[in-house]
């Protein structure tokens, strides 16, 4: 069941990071560092 919830979580973080990059075109340099500071939140 954990490994099933990880592969859930796992294609969501994947979906985010593509969605991330898709709204944030080589705009700010900040997107590098990792969703979770933008998106406290999301952890």
């Amino acid at each position: 069941m954990t490994e099933n919830q990880k592969s859930k979580a796992n294609a969501a973080l994947e979906a985010l990071n593509q969605a991330w990059a898709y709204y944030t075109p080589e705009r700010r340099p900040e997107s590098t560092v990792p969703v979770y500071e933008d998106l406290p939140f999301a952890a």
